[in-house]
């Protein structure tokens, strides 16, 4: 039957995205961020890497949808972060159009390498609470890399979760900022692949029936972020924001 209206359909194939997304969802649930870090490469494995970012656009905006409701910090976080916000939107569509067009290797290994440097830093208590100090100046220019970078990986949240971190936000703030950007990047996102003819009904297809693992996942890790303290927080993100500089590496060389 489903043959029938998706030849390109693959039982195998649908098994490795349901796990990548209970792991990523996972992951996600307890830091709020991190469903294409874990699920992306475990899907590259077995499918492109176009494939498997079409495959994770439509999850990211619904799991994002919904965290970013109940996080119910909404317009204060907006408020806040809206110069960010915007340089990120405009950066999506320049990096989907070079993901079709250019090399990307040594972008990728150049945002990694910082990525694992800057979160060895912070953890080693060399602190980044300078950004904080000029917020409006240094949030544009974060998130037009991160805009650029997100539209190549899917990982735009990456940078500004950094970002986010060196501000200082408290843990439910924090989840409540990366929540809102995230949703409304992915939501960006999905346009400039949309717009670029990568998402196919297959793809879409394969996002629809991992929902139910995802939202599995994402129940654990919340249950868990729930009964950690802030400290322990901060560590698990900055090993996220190291581990995503890992991939991107990865991703250069594979």
């Amino acid at each position: 039957m489903i043959a029938q209206y998706f030849p390109e359909f693959n039982l195998f194939h649908l098994l490795v995205v349901c796990i990548a997304f209970a792991l990523g969802g996972f992951v996600k649930g307890i830091s709020s961020f991190g469903l294409p870090t874990i699920a992306v490469p475990i899907i590259v494995f077995f499918m492109s890497l176009p494939a498997a970012v079409a495959i994770m656009v439509v999850p990211m905006v619904i799991t994002n949808f919904v965290q970013m409701m109940i996080s119910g910090q909404i317009k204060p976080v907006i408020a806040r972060h809206w110069r960010l916000f915007l340089a990120l939107f405009a950066g999506l569509p320049v990096g989907v159009f070079l993901l079709s067009t250019v090399d990307t290797k040594l972008l990728l290994i150049g945002v990694g390498s910082f990525l694992i440097l800057i979160s060895g830093l912070e953890n080693s208590g060399i602190s980044f609470g300078f950004l904080g100090r000029r917020e409006k100046l240094y949030g544009p220019i974060v998130g037009t890399l991160a805009g650029i970078t997100g539209g190549i990986t899917t990982l735009y949240g990456t940078l500004p979760v950094f970002f986010f971190i060196a501000l200082g936000l408290e843990k439910e703030k924090f989840v409540a900022a990366v929540s809102v950007m995230l949703f409304a990047g992915s939501i960006f996102l999905l346009l400039s692949l949309q717009s670029m003819d990568f998402i196919r009904p297959t793809e879409v297809a394969y996002s629809l029936l991992g929902l139910i693992p995802l939202f599995a996942g994402m129940w654990a890790g919340t249950m868990i972020r729930y009964r950690i303290d802030q400290v322990t927080f901060k560590k698990i993100v900055l090993m996220l924001v190291a581990l995503i500089g890992v991939v991107m590496i990865y991703k250069a060389f594979s």
